[in-house]
C-alpha cells in the first residue's frame, strides 16, 4: 500500500496539471476572441474629363464683307458701317463659341 504522503504528493501534482490545463483552456478561448476590424473607408476619387462640345452652326456662318458698289463717299460711309457691323456681329459669335467651354 502507498504512503499517505505519497498520495498527497500524486493528488497535489494531478490537481496542479489539472489547474494548469484549465488555464491554458481558458487562455486559448480568450485568444480566439474575434478582433473587430476598422471598417475600409471609402476615400474620393477626383477625375477631370475633357468633353469636347461641338459648335452650334449658326456660331459658324461667315460673317459677311460688304464691298462698294460705287465710288461715292455715301457707298463708302454705308460700307464702312456694314463691316463695322458684321465685325460686331463675328465678334458676338466667337463670345458665344468660347462660352460654350465653359
Amino acid at each position: 500500500m502507498p504512503r499517505p504522503e505519497r498520495l498527497l504528493t500524486v493528488h497535489w501534482i494531478l490537481r496542479t496539471l489539472i489547474l494548469l490545463a484549465v488555464c491554458f483552456v481558458l487562455l486559448a478561448l480568450f485568444g480566439c476572441a474575434p478582433v473587430k476590424q476598422e471598417p475600409v473607408t471609402p476615400h474620393v476619387v477626383t477625375q477631370t474629363v475633357t468633353k469636347y462640345v461641338s459648335v452650334p452652326d449658326d456660331l459658324t456662318t461667315p460673317c459677311p464683307i460688304d464691298q462698294p458698289k460705287a465710288r461715292t463717299v455715301a457707298e463708302a460711309v454705308r460700307v464702312a458701317r456694314a463691316r463695322k457691323d458684321a465685325l460686331i456681329t463675328c465678334n458676338k459669335q466667337l463670345d458665344a463659341i468660347r462660352s460654350l467651354g465653359k
